[in-house]
């Protein structure tokens, strides 16, 4: 079959075979592969498998079906369909259980590249985005577009909140279910370093030993709030589904985590405990918000890997924790990925937990 007539089938072969792989479906009968391709991918119009112009791709099934050669022509087509908006939704609505998506596909996605509605830099357009781990990849969909602030809030941005619930009292940002008597002065006691929030050097450093609860009000009294946890996963890793914010590629020059401050990569779970246990990440914590230019993700948003785990507006009531996401300085490099989350206890307060705020899009 001549290569410009494979190109124009493309479209059609997206549908049926990506779409189809997409909604768990391999089997094809020989009317629906005609009806879909159409009359002109047959040899002398016979409908039988051994008269398709792409019989080197489709084998015979069965009796009057065909399937592919092997899986990865369906992955092909998937990740090809993937690539658009409107294929995305297409996908999104094809089956009634979740879509089937593989590694595979994610990776071809990650190297074709992601169609997204044109936006501002820091808005995360509605659509539908790949998210969740290799092993558990989904289709999840937001619904409204979001502004994102560029980076996780600063120990100087904190302190300006601190000096209004001061002056102001804070009841018209905390939330309603805020424990009484709750305090949002960061837990001082907890902090490694205590200079962390009285020596302006770490200014612009994220901000670390604060609650849940106070993350919230400070969104409110923002004008904002906590994004949640597919919207932060979303921002993070853009339309094609990347590992990190700046691709799929290895880079600690990028990222403030466990393997940047060891001697060694820390590949294994034990190699990170050992890590830890032997004191060599005890020189380890947050760094400025700006010191790594190149975590960055699709949508221009910093810092969203590593450096410290984010608070998310996603809460579980039942054990009273909301999702963090991100990972932190003391993460090892895989699990500082764009899917990386966490449950974290609401009045918690960790040296390698902060937070970012958006806003809704007008």
């Amino acid at each position: 079959m001549p290569h410009r007539q494979l190109e124009g089938l493309a479209p059609r072969l997206e549908t049926l075979l990506g779409l189809g792989f997409i909604a768990d479906q391999t089997v094809f009968s020989l009317s629906e592969v005609w009806t879909q391709l159409g009359i002109d991918t047959l040899i002398g119009r016979q409908l039988e498998p051994e008269g398709f112009l792409l019989a080197p791709f489709l084998r015979r099934s069965g009796n009057g079906t065909v399937t592919a050669t092997h899986p990865a022509f369906q992955e092909y087509f998937a990740s090809r369909l993937l690539r658009t908006v409107h294929g995305r939704a297409a996908a999104f609505d094809v089956h009634e259980s979740e879509p089937v998506l593989t590694e595979q596909i994610r990776r071809l996605l990650q190297y074709f590249g992601a169609q997204t509605p044109a936006a501002p830099p820091l808005v995360l357009p509605a659509g539908i985005y790949v998210v969740g781990p290799s092993h558990r990849l989904l289709l999840r969909k937001v619904e409204n577009s979001v502004i994102f602030d560029e980076f996780p809030v600063t120990v100087s941005r904190y302190r300006r909140f601190l000096a209004a619930v001061e002056r102001w009292g804070c009841a018209a940002w905390d939330h309603p279910d805020t424990p009484a008597g709750h305090s949002h002065e960061p837990w001082h006691e907890r902090l490694r370093n205590r200079e962390y929030f009285t020596d302006p050097q770490y200014d612009d450093h994220p901000i670390t030993c604060i609650s849940w609860w106070s993350a919230y009000a400070f969104a409110w009294f923002e004008g904002k709030r906590l994004p949640t946890s597919l919207e932060w996963e979303a921002a993070a890793r853009g339309a094609d589904g990347r590992l990190f914010p700046w691709g799929d590629t290895l880079d600690l020059t990028a990222v403030n985590c466990a393997d940047a401050w060891s001697s060694r990569p820390l590949v294994t779970y034990r190699a990170w405990k050992e890590e830890i246990d032997g004191g060599g990440l005890r020189d380890s914590g947050p760094t400025a918000v700006t010191e790594h230019p190149a975590n960055v993700s699709p949508f221009g948003v910093r810092e969203m890997s590593g450096n410290v785990w984010e608070w998310t507006g996603t809460v579980f009531d039942a054990v009273n924790s909301a999702v963090v996401c991100g990972g932190s300085y003391d993460s090892p490099y895989r699990a500082v990925q764009t899917s990386s989350k966490a449950l974290y206890v609401r009045r918690g307060c960790s040296n390698a937990v902060g937070f970012r705020c958006v806003r809704d899009a007008a």
